[in-house]
């Protein structure tokens, strides 16, 4: 039809996919519930904390540059860790993918939770597929405004719920709350909300699968993670073809005879997926392996009586044994899942200690370059650095400064001098102080000189090296 008209593409056919019931969607339903539930809960988990902090376990503090994970503090310093993270579910995914293709995209995807909301929503409001088609072909009527009217408030009630959810997890969520039901919410809450619910809204609402087809690279990149071993949902042709409708006065034995496979044609395959793919055409790179047609040809295989199976997860290595007459087992653990499997472990342990191990204060010392010194009136030479301190514990600290390398050096700060002065830092908070270092004159050994910084409570201690600079 594209060719004839002259179009470059062709129109969308509107996916109306069946409600199924098995084993798959009770898994998808309850992998996509939990999801939904840990995304909306965990803003209103709380967690003591101290000062003026809210109380929450999950907190992004953008106003003081830091992040709080239940009894953990996260810092912009602490970024690599993120950063890993990142590389680590990426490997991950990886792993998924060659163990079961995209099972990631048809269970875990924020997209498929929501589309699926947003379907349930649709079912609730307009009735399983046979019924919304029919509403989508009747022309306007005071029902179908009532029905699409109601199908649309409630979808846009979730949208808005995820973009307010979201804006919890960066400021108190209770507070945040009654801002918005008095209407007294910040302007980066409402954006936040017209942002994130508008692009809910239309995503789950109405791009659905064109989102996975078109703008989601993971479609493709994931062909790349498959081999002959990983599973995929497949339609056996070997048992399954040629495919027809089955008379009702025709024997099992008597199609065979005919030619025909167990397949009778009965499209639910199709009706139920969200894709709007046929699985029996082929494995197809659009298909998120959510297993729903699955469970729609064993329904069906159970009401004429054969086996279960026609539609399953099976590998090329599988099909290819099964055609040959001989047993094939399934290869999950395999050199290429192990690999995946020790570089996820290697991560893990190596940035699960270092994050264990961190240290709990950072000292960065930089030295003034105009000028590079100072010659006093006694001779001595003095320098000027900017100390930086970030506490990253929550109770306040003090901290005992000197130099150490060279007896005769004093240390100043705008408040104190001598050759030992000491500073308060916050809990919780980054601090910049002006610090002088002196030493008695141009012949100074200052090859060895570090500034020492010494908790007054526990002793611990912290060395910066001392960069000084002479008249030459």
């Amino acid at each position: 039809m594209a060719e004839a008209s002259g179009a470059l593409y062709a129109a969308r056919e509107k996916i109306h996919p069946k409600a199924v019931r098995g084993r798959f969607r009770r898994w998808k339903d309850a992998i996509g519930w939990t999801l939904a539930a840990v995304f909306f809960i965990v803003p209103w988990l709380r967690w003591d904390r101290p000062g003026d902090l809210p109380d929450q376990a999950v907190l992004l503090d953008i106003a003081h540059k830091r992040g709080f994970l239940f009894d953990m503090n996260i810092w912009p310093q602490d970024i690599v860790y993120m950063a890993v993270a990142l590389v680590l579910g990426t490997v991950a995914l990886f792993m998924t993918a060659s163990v079961a293709g995209r099972v990631w995209c048809g269970f875990s995807c924020p997209q498929t939770v929501f589309t699926d909301i947003f379907v349930r929503i649709e079912k609730m409001w307009e009735g399983d597929r046979a019924a919304r088609m029919k509403m989508d072909a009747a022309p306007w009527s005071a029902r179908k405004l009532l029905r699409r009217g109601g199908k649309h408030v409630a979808w846009i009630a979730v949208a808005v719920a995820f973009g307010a959810t979201f804006s919890f997890y960066f400021t108190d969520a209770p507070a945040a709350l009654m801002d918005y039901l008095t209407l007294d919410a910040g302007l980066w809450m409402w954006t936040t909300v017209l942002i994130l619910g508008g692009t809910t809204y239309l995503l789950a609402g109405f791009a659905r699968e064109q989102f996975c087809n078109y703008m989601c690279p993971w479609p493709r990149l994931q062909s790349c993670m498959l081999d002959e071993h990983s599973l995929v949902v497949t339609y056996r042709d070997d048992r399954g073809d040629a495919r027809a409708p089955k008379r009702k006065s025709q024997t099992w034995e008597e199609r065979r005879a005919a030619g025909f496979g167990d397949c009778v044609s009965c499209q639910q395959c199709v009706q139920v997926c969200p894709m709007g793919i046929d699985i029996r055409e082929g494995v197809n790179a659009d298909c998120i392996n959510c297993g729903l047609c699955i469970d729609a040809c064993d329904t069906m295989m159970d009401k004429v009586g054969l086996d279960r199976g026609l539609i399953a997860f099976d590998s090329l290595a599988n099909a290819r044994a099964r055609r040959a007459g001989r047993a094939e087992p399934s290869r999950v653990v395999r050199p290429r899942t192990i690999a995946f499997a020790a570089v996820i472990g290697v991560i893990c342990l190596g940035v699960g200690g270092s994050f264990l191990m961190r240290s709990d204060l950072e000292v960065a010392l930089i030295q003034e370059r105009s000028p590079l010194y100072v010659r006093l009136s006694d001779g001595s030479i003095r320098n000027a650095y900017d100390l930086k301190i970030l506490n990253k514990q929550e109770q306040d600290r003090r901290f005992a400064l000197e130099v150490a390398g060279n007896p005769g050096a004093r240390i100043e700060t705008l408040d104190d001098s001598g050759q030992s002065v000491e500073l308060a830092v916050e809990g919780g908070r980054h601090v910049s102080r002006k610090v002088f270092v002196t030493v008695p004159g141009p012949d100074a050994d200052v090859s060895d000189m570090a500034l020492v910084m010494r908790d007054t409570a526990t002793g611990a201690e912290v060395r910066r090296e001392v960069v000084f600079a002479l008249p030459r």
